[in-house]
């Protein structure tokens, strides 16, 4: 193995003790010692690919993240819509609980509060995005805006509402995505 690929498997394997601690003890839960301690790293190989917990949080996200397709083929409205539903459930089922963790943490860590707002701002973009490309198949209703409509978007794919019902009322992720999907069209579209 060269020098590159060891040092990927060990950041792999940093991120992927990072991703198990977080979501079963929390942002608060969660030390540097218990990941290097999981990981069969030291404390100063975490620290020093890293440098804090936030950072390692925000690269376990990334880490976590699926490939998002590209749909470009589409061109059916709804079907874009249940696609880009069961994308971003898919993206929740692999880093939902790692965003609730980072928004746990407390108002005094500023590096997580930093991570915590890049992620929500990456999350709006792409709420705005689905938006834009739905709307560029369909006119909105009358009356909506969509402003309006990003905002039911960023609000029905929030890791904290997939958090209550799949983990908590047990619905199955493709039941969350077209319940998801349907929301949408009926914002969008009345």
């Amino acid at each position: 193995m060269s020098r590159d690929q060891q040092k990927q498997a060990n950041r792999r394997a940093m991120t992927d003790a990072a991703t198990r601690l977080f979501t079963t003890e929390g942002y608060a839960g969660t030390t540097i010692e218990a990941v290097a301690a999981a990981s069969g790293m030291s404390v100063q190989g975490v620290y020093f690919a890293y440098q804090n917990k936030a950072n390692l949080l925000q690269a376990a996200v990334e880490a976590g993240t699926p490939e998002r397709r590209a749909h470009n083929a589409v061109t059916d409205p709804d079907e874009l819509l249940l696609r880009l539903a069961e994308d971003a459930t898919a993206e929740l089922d692999a880093t939902g609980a790692l965003a609730l963790a980072i928004g746990s943490a407390p108002p005094s860590d500023t590096a997580a509060v930093a991570v915590h707002a890049r992620l929500e701002a990456d999350r709006s973009r792409r709420a705005g995005a689905l938006v834009q490309q739905l709307r560029a198949l369909r006119p909105l209703a009358p009356g909506v805006t969509a402003r309006r409509v990003t905002d039911v978007v960023f609000a029905l794919l929030s890791p904290q509402l997939h958090a209550v019902l799949v983990r908590d009322r047990g619905w199955a992720s493709r039941r969350y995505a077209a319940w998801a999907a349907d929301a949408v069209r009926r914002a969008l579209w009345g």
